[in-house]
């Protein structure tokens, strides 16, 4: 098989996807996820899901390897004031990271490359990036709603 040229490419032939990559990562560390991105490493179908989950106030990033599922336990970091705060506005929210990813994956059925919860302009809400068609679409998914707030497309680039 031809190396895939795109991180869309890439995860979209991953044997776990970023879905399975989240409950294996939530098997290994009990938390909430707060945020993941599928790394694509040096154009090879080899990449890995970065996720960070929250537990006891540190944030434990792991990664998950995209074709095996074997889970690595990365750095933890004590979280600071900025991101206690907007760890507490995501649990205020209706929607969890899983419930907004299926949601924007409903809109544009493709292959889902990153989401995090954010605040953005004030309003607490998911930013989930989807791969589809050689185009990745910026899908912003409100969390006390679960409407679709917007969405933006970009050309995938092929060196990321």
């Amino acid at each position: 098989t031809k190396a895939p040229s795109s991180e869309q490419q890439a995860a979209s032939q991953s044997k776990i996807d970023l879905e399975q990559a989240l409950l294996l990562a939530n098997k290994a560390v009990k938390g909430d996820i707060v945020s993941v991105g599928y790394d694509q490493e040096d154009r090879t179908v080899n990449g890995n899901y970065e996720i960070k989950i929250i537990t006891n106030n540190n944030e434990q990033e792991v990664k998950v390897h995209a074709n095996t599922g074997k889970v690595t336990k990365e750095e933890v970091e004590r979280l600071v004031k900025e991101d206690l705060a907007e760890y507490k506005a995501m649990k205020q929210a209706k929607l969890t990271l899983t419930q907004a990813i299926s949601k924007a994956n409903q809109t544009l059925k493709g292959t889902v490359l990153e989401a995090e919860f954010e605040t953005d302009f004030g309003k607490p809400v998911y930013k989930v990036e989807i791969g589809k068609d050689n185009q990745v679409y910026k899908i912003v998914v409100d969390s006390t709603t679960g409407n679709i707030i917007r969405s933006q497309a970009r050309a995938a680039d092929s060196d990321d």
